[in-house]
């Protein structure tokens, strides 16, 4: 078995990007499958675009295509304290969880999202793949 080594990251963002929402926002992430699904979504984790979700399928390729999981709201609980992971836009440009202030750093590994959270003294690592 051959195992190619790791690419290097050429999306590499720092909490400049992260913890700045709108800098956030505006930077998307996106995973295909090869066969009409996919995974897309932005850095701070809230859903701007119709189409952003962790399942997108396409019920008949390349057409049809179904949003079946929009998101998953993860929360941690570290040391006695909990904290959200989540971010989340409501009506009225209302926010809550505020999630994205925890994120230390996105990335790519090759084709895959990888973001670090940071709070009290841990690191924790979420990322996503097909």
């Amino acid at each position: 078995m051959c195992l190619s080594p790791a690419l290097p990251s050429v999306i590499d963002f720092g909490r400049e990007v992260c913890g700045d929402l709108p800098a956030a926002e505006a930077r998307e992430w996106l995973v295909t499958n090869g066969i009409g699904g996919f995974a897309c979504g932005t850095i701070a984790g809230s859903l701007t675009r119709r189409y952003h979700g962790l399942l997108v399928g396409a019920v008949q390729a390349p057409l049809r295509r179904t949003l079946w999981v929009s998101k998953v709201d993860e929360i941690v609980e570290y040391n006695g304290r909990t904290y959200s992971l989540s971010t989340n836009r409501w009506a009225g440009d209302v926010l809550d969880p505020r999630g994205y202030r925890h994120i230390e750093r996105f990335r790519l590994e090759g084709t895959r999202p990888v973001w670090t959270f940071a709070f009290a003294d841990a690191l924790l690592e979420k990322r996503i793949w097909m």
